[in-house]
């Protein structure tokens, strides 16, 4: 009634808590900027999603992003040393981060990193860190992310823009534009 556009808590993975804002309709909807899981409770009224270049320094809403994609990697969230050194990368332009926004909230997420190509002679984008909130998914905003950073890409002067993804991503992958397979990548993580 007062022109709030989401409502949003988190519970502090309390079974309890959680039961209880399900049964209000509210949906799990990732992680806060502290690792908190979310629920959220789905907008009813349509709004246009926007994709833009994060510019200046990274604030909460990113931290917020990168924690759910940690999660649903089954990865721990960011710690203040970690959030720092993301920030830094990010300040330094070791990485670069597109949101797509729902008005003033962003509800997903990729990044671009660059390598040199030996096969063009040239940089080279590679895409990572793409995630969407789940209330927010099969809504059109991952071609628009993806076009987004990819005409960026272009505007830099990149050759290519590159995902590495597992076998059961490629279909989607192909679905935004990723055609060309160049063959498999191990890695040694160390």
């Amino acid at each position: 009634e007062n022109g709030a556009l989401y409502a949003e808590l988190n519970y502090g993975n309390d079974e309890r808590r959680l039961r209880f804002w399900r049964s209000l309709g509210f949906r799990p909807n990732g992680r806060d900027e502290w690792g908190e899981p979310l629920l959220i409770l789905p907008p009813t009224q349509s709004r246009p999603v926007t994709a833009e270049l994060l510019s200046g320094l990274p604030d909460w809403q990113l931290l917020k992003l990168v924690n759910g994609y940690l999660a649903e990697l089954g990865r721990e969230p960011l710690s203040e040393e970690k959030a720092e050194q993301l920030k830094h990368a990010v300040l330094t332009k070791k990485i670069t981060f597109f949101l797509a926004k729902r008005g003033s909230r962003a509800v997903g997420m990729c990044s671009v990193v660059s390598a040199f190509s030996t096969f063009s002679c040239q940089e080279a984008a590679i895409l990572k860190d793409f995630y969407i909130e789940p209330v927010f998914r099969k809504i059109g905003i991952a071609p628009l992310l993806v076009r987004t950073a990819r005409q960026w890409c272009q505007e830099q002067g990149f050759s290519s823009l590159s995902v590495c993804c597992v076998p059961c991503e490629e279909a989607m992958y192909q679905s935004l534009g990723f055609q060309t397979r160049l063959g498999s990548i191990w890695s040694c993580l160390l």
